[in-house]
């Protein structure tokens, strides 16, 4: 028992040294032998837990993927096609929350998207039904007339983006950080949303009496 608990811990100690240059260097970037150095084994003992470099990335990258779960209160506003003055606000705290507590992901998706063939299928798994429940809600709503008429996964996809990619690219562009407590912008994130996402206010017929 103790030497399963102690392959546990380094299997984790890989992983985790994996998560951090993987999602810093790239997948081309990485060297085995830097991930063996940083979780303090050598790369033999690296390579009997995982027996391809591409084995490590999936492992890094589902370490991650599978700790985004929806919280029961959006899951239900989703599902009962709650208002989205309700629904929005609580799907931007959730990203905002998903890029503040694991900032390697976004990183790790872009790798995989531009290094690794195949990767999609680990995403769809793991994303598929997230990205299901909230593009249905936004088809649902738009056919109904709460939101404007529009591609549901522009919606979907352009919220999780904007908002996921706001402080990477605001880093990138300005060479400033925002904010360190990401989700006080979250207020501003979902307003402006809503204000995208409405119905446009009807024209005002001109009255005006000419002569």
């Amino acid at each position: 028992m103790k030497k399963a608990a102690g392959n546990r811990v380094t299997a984790v100690r890989i992983v985790e040294a994996a998560v951090q240059l993987f999602s810093r260097q790239g997948y081309k970037g990485t060297r085995t032998r830097e991930i063996a150095h940083l979780a303090g084994v050598n790369e033999a003992t690296l390579f009997r837990y995982f027996s391809r470099k591409a084995d490590l990335f999936w492992a890094a990258a589902e370490s991650r993927l599978t700790r985004l779960k929806l919280g029961r209160e959006l899951q239900n506003g989703l599902a009962s096609d709650v208002s989205p003055d309700v629904v929005v606000p609580m799907l931007v705290e959730f990203v905002v929350n998903v890029v503040a507590q694991y900032p390697e992901l976004m990183r790790l998706v872009y790798v995989a998207g531009f290094e690794l063939p195949g990767f999609d299928r680990m995403f769809r798994e793991h994303l598929g039904p997230i990205f299901d429940a909230v593009n249905g809600y936004f088809g649902r709503c738009a056919a109904r007339g709460a939101i404007r008429d529009l591609e549901p996964t522009f919606a979907t996809l352009g919220l999780a983006a904007a908002v996921g990619a706001h402080r990477d690219l605001h880093r990138f562009l300005t060479g400033r950080d925002l904010p360190d407590d990401a989700r006080a912008m979250a207020p501003s994130y979902a307003q402006f949303w809503l204000d995208a996402l409405r119905q446009p206010s009807p024209a005002v017929p001109n009255h005006t009496v000419t002569d």
